[in-house]
């Protein structure tokens, strides 16, 4: 059980009702947001409002159902699960990458990423392994306040309203997996009609692949999302892993003719190692007693 004993969520006849609407709601909004993107190019101000998207359009169901967005799980509660949450994408990340580097499917510290660091740092005159070591210091600190503030905004709809719905209705793989099929389509019009992608070829196995890691990252969240009882433990991890995944350990792969179908969250392997970890938390809830509806 969480730490909260139980998420709190609307009575029976209200889930349906509440998650219908929630998805109505967003994909109108994300509609609007998808095509500002498109239109305007994938920059992160027009990216955050897509990203918000989710967060408002629960905060707007559960205003017209007349709702306590208290069941979103707001309290911080126990810190060690926000630890856990924050650890998990940097190990699966490195392990992920160790695969990339170690097989020479991508290689190890593009000079780009160290010219570029030590050009927004101002690290002029260092070393490349002092710019590597400040760089990861700098944009995973600092990364994690911007994708604090951004991944927030999808958690409260996905993590916050969604999954405990489902939790209710279902059990914990159909809602983990249901949430994260649901979150790969959000993103769907990204992937296709802007660059947020490894180039405009297999398309659809990109996609494919990344849904893979969606609904392998929704199975660890929603393990985060019992124990912890809040919805912290999910923006604190989807927040990890795009300040380390996405801004730093892809970025510093050097990019071969073949790496773009092995590297990022658009090539096989990461996710396929967030699917074992997937498997593996599970795996982890079935044995304490999690997995059940209701």
């Amino acid at each position: 059980m969480s730490e909260n004993r139980q998420i709190n969520v609307p009575s029976a006849d209200m889930v349906s009702k509440a998650i219908a609407l929630f998805l109505v709601l967003t994909a109108i909004l994300s509609a609007g947001a998808s095509l500002l993107v498109i239109e305007m190019g994938f920059k992160r101000h027009y990216v955050a409002i897509m990203m918000w998207t989710p967060g408002i359009s629960a905060l707007l169901a559960y205003k017209f159902l007349k709702l306590d967005i208290a069941s979103f799980g707001w309290a911080w509660g126990r810190p060690k699960w926000q630890i856990l949450s924050f650890v998990t994408p940097i190990i699966y990340g490195l392990v992920a990458y160790g695969i990339i580097w170690g097989f020479g499917f991508g290689g190890v510290l593009d000079p780009k990423f160290v010219e570029e660091a030590g050009y927004h740092l101002g690290l002029v005159g260092w070393s490349p392994t002092a710019t590597v070591a400040m760089g990861v210091l700098i944009f995973g600190a600092v990364g994690m306040i911007w994708h604090m503030a951004t991944s927030l905004g999808e958690e409260i709809g996905w993590r916050g309203l969604l999954t405990p719905l489902l939790l209710r209705k279902t059990s914990f793989p159909v809602a983990s997996l249901v949430t994260g099929l649901v979150w790969a389509a959000w993103h769907m019009p990204l992937i296709y009609f802007t660059k947020y992608n490894a180039g405009p070829v297999d398309l659809h196995v990109q996609f494919a692949n990344f849904a893979l890691m969606t609904v392998g990252i929704s199975f660890i969240m929603t393990y985060y999302r019992i124990k912890s009882g809040n919805l912290w433990t999910a923006t604190v991890l989807h927040a990890a892993h795009n300040a380390y995944i996405l801004s730093i350990l892809q970025p510093m792969t050097v990019q071969y003719e073949e790496t773009w179908r092995y590297a990022n969250e658009f090539g096989f392997i990461l996710p396929l190692v967030i699917a074992s970890f997937g498997l593996y938390f599970w795996y982890r809830a079935h044995r304490e007693g999690l997995t059940k509806a209701g």
